[in-house]
């Protein structure tokens, strides 16, 4: 796997290089968000496969490299990770609606992170049997991570698609919070239940696109429901 690591503190940056190394990957290092997008640029298409993301950058914010790497002209597909000192509910989700798919926050163990990476790249290239599943006047895109209905598309990250789908395949019925997290965050079981309610309001905030045509209930105690209304 290749890996793009932005990190701008010196001594930080080239143990994390190191140990990556060490444990197999490719790794491309930028001291800053500048020098990220160009490294990403000139990449090509031997793109990274995860890009590991501090937050607080020089020159361009890891916040700001987020949005534009996930943007039209970016348009990067891989897995984002942030790494960073900021461990609140708000910088959380702050990274996630940005568009990253993980947060891990200062210090943390190597061997968390590897099994992170990991995670995402087995994400990544986890094939389909169709690219595209409808139910009813819904379809969603596995290839694009995209959910259709009528005229109207959303683009999700990868995180949030895994979870969407895993909820609109079993529509109408209760999925237990544990077995969420063991289908959409397979390879990181330790995995909060406070990141899972996180996911959810961020998706629910993304599915107010199509106005009250799907909406996610919560089950208390128990886990949670994705009821779709068809309109005539």
């Amino acid at each position: 796997m290749r890996l793009l690591l932005i990190e701008d503190d010196l001594k930080l940056g080239i143990v994390q290089k190191e140990l990556l190394e060490l444990a197999g990957f490719e790794v491309v290092w930028a001291t800053d968000g500048r020098q990220a997008l160009e490294d990403f640029l000139l990449a090509k298409d031997n793109t990274f496969d995860v890009i590991i993301l501090d937050w607080m950058l020089p020159e361009i914010s890891g916040l700001e490299v987020c949005k534009i790497l996930r943007s039209p002209k970016y348009n990067y597909q891989g897995g984002i990770i942030f790494v960073t000192a900021k461990d609140s509910l708000d910088d959380c989700l702050q990274g996630l609606e940005a568009g990253a798919d993980d947060y891990l926050v200062k210090p943390f163990a190597n061997k968390e992170l590897v099994a992170r990476i990991k995670a995402l790249g087995r994400r990544k290239v986890r094939p389909y049997v169709d690219s595209i599943y409808q139910k009813n006047t819904v379809s969603i895109d596995n290839n694009l991570l995209k959910v259709t209905l009528g005229s109207k598309s959303l683009q999700l990250t990868k995180r949030e698609f895994e979870l969407f789908s895993l909820l609109f395949i079993n529509q109408g019925h209760i999925i237990p919070r544990s077995a969420i997290l063991e289908k959409v965050w397979t390879n990181n079981l330790d995995i909060s239940e406070s990141s899972l309610d996180s996911y959810i309001y961020l998706l629910r905030k993304k599915l107010s696109f199509f106005g009250d045509t799907m909406i996610i209930k919560s089950v208390k105690n128990v886990g949670y429901i994705l009821e779709i209304n068809n309109h005539d």
